[in-house]
């Protein structure tokens, strides 16, 4: 009858999820919410990637303007104001926002890690 009677104990501290792998879940939620129907005067999205623990870029190409914005942003704080903003053609074309670019997937880089 050895073993009856014996509680298992849980680990005192359940296992955190992996960064990358809730980085890359957060990511997929964003990338669903931009797949939509094409409309002509909308920034269209064209891809993402993760750049840091807490951060992530996402790419859009203007409709009006032969131009690929690079858009920085945190993971953790992407809500409907945001996401909302980064489908609205006037405010990626601020230029007040723009900073220049060495990532060759972008003309321009657009920082909203402080949104």
């Amino acid at each position: 009858m050895s073993g009856m009677g014996q509680d298992v104990n849980p680990p005192e501290h359940p296992p955190e999820p992996d960064i990358e792998q809730v980085a890359a879940g957060r990511l997929l939620d964003l990338v669903r919410s931009f797949v939509t129907t094409h409309v002509p005067w909308k920034p269209l999205f064209i891809g993402a990637v993760i750049t840091g623990d807490d951060r992530m870029r996402l790419y859009f190409r203007s409709p009006e303007r032969d131009r690929t914005y690079g858009v920085d942003v945190l993971i953790s704080h992407t809500g409907p104001g945001l996401l909302a903003s980064l489908v609205s053609p006037a405010f990626l074309a601020n230029e007040h926002l723009h900073q220049p670019s060495d990532d060759p997937h972008c003309d321009v880089v657009v920082d909203l890690t402080d949104y």
